[in-house]
């Protein structure tokens, strides 16, 4: 959204803020209920299969499911596609304030500037309100990769510039069976004490290599570490805008400081 500037009349300022409300709630439910029902859209696999020689290709080995996006995509495009409703709300919110009571904001021992009463009540409704949409479920239902494998940032080309992770690459050989029948030796045969002899069928089974196969899966998903953290981050917020509301002082202001680059660039990412 263009910087919005001190001679925007305020009737501009509510239109464009209302405009954009409705577009917003639906994009933290839209990307909430995307997190819920699309985590294989943030997982990636392959697998590969090469036949031996004289043996049987088996097509159903190979196989490629690309990462078709990540956690870092979702929310930097989410950042973008709020930053003018955002950044609105905030800047009413100050207009409106003006000459009303203040209070410096400190989160997380840094010092965010002084903000009016009006501004930390709409920043505290943002957190925890659902009337903008659930930012807490939108959080906890972040899609995380399972502990219970082993990731490691990669490097394969197709994701170079994306932030994906690898699983460590595991190959083997693939194997078959061979069963034979073969008659038993009976050492009364030789003798010749036997008479209308059946002979005794046995089988022998063979283990054959037909093939070498590998497997990997990749991952666009955040660490339970990075959604805890952003959760955690989400409440410290809170807790200041809580402490900063009851220290409020008068300050004239208009344009706000609070914009949606500062508030979910802060949350979503360290």
């Amino acid at each position: 959204m263009t910087k919005l500037k001190i001679a925007l009349k305020l009737n501009v300022l509510l239109a464009v803020t209302d405009a954009l409300r409705v577009k917003y709630k639906n994009m933290v439910n839209d990307f909430t209920k995307f997190f819920i029902k699309s985590q294989g859209s943030f997982i990636g696999a392959r697998s590969t299969y090469e036949a031996r020689e004289g043996t049987v290709d088996d097509i159903s080995k190979r196989s490629y499911q690309p990462v078709i996006t990540t956690v870092e995509e979702k929310f930097k495009y989410f950042i973008k596609e709020s930053e003018d409703f955002i950044n609105a709300l905030f800047s009413q919110e100050k207009t409106n304030a003006s000459g009303n009571a203040v209070a410096t904001l400190t989160v997380d021992g840094q010092d965010w500037g002084v903000f009016s009463s009006l501004e930390l009540l709409r920043l505290k409704s943002l957190l925890e309100s659902g009337d903008l949409g659930n930012l807490t479920a939108l959080l906890e239902n972040t899609p995380v990769r399972s502990n219970s494998q082993i990731w490691n940032r990669t490097e394969t080309d197709e994701y170079s510039k994306r932030t994906v992770w690898e699983t460590e690459l595991i190959s083997g050989v693939s194997k078959t069976t061979a069963k034979e029948e073969y008659i038993l030796q009976d050492p009364n045969l030789a003798s010749g004490k036997i008479n209308n002899y059946i002979p005794k069928v046995s089988v022998k089974t063979t283990t054959i290599e037909i093939g070498d196969y590998t497997n990997q899966y990749f991952s666009g998903q955040w660490s339970h570490r990075e959604r805890a953290g952003a959760l955690k981050r989400r409440n410290d917020l809170l807790i200041a805008v809580i402490q900063a509301l009851k220290e409020c002082n008068e300050c004239i202001s208009i344009e706000s400081d609070l914009t949606a680059e500062r508030i979910f660039g802060y949350i979503l990412f360290e």
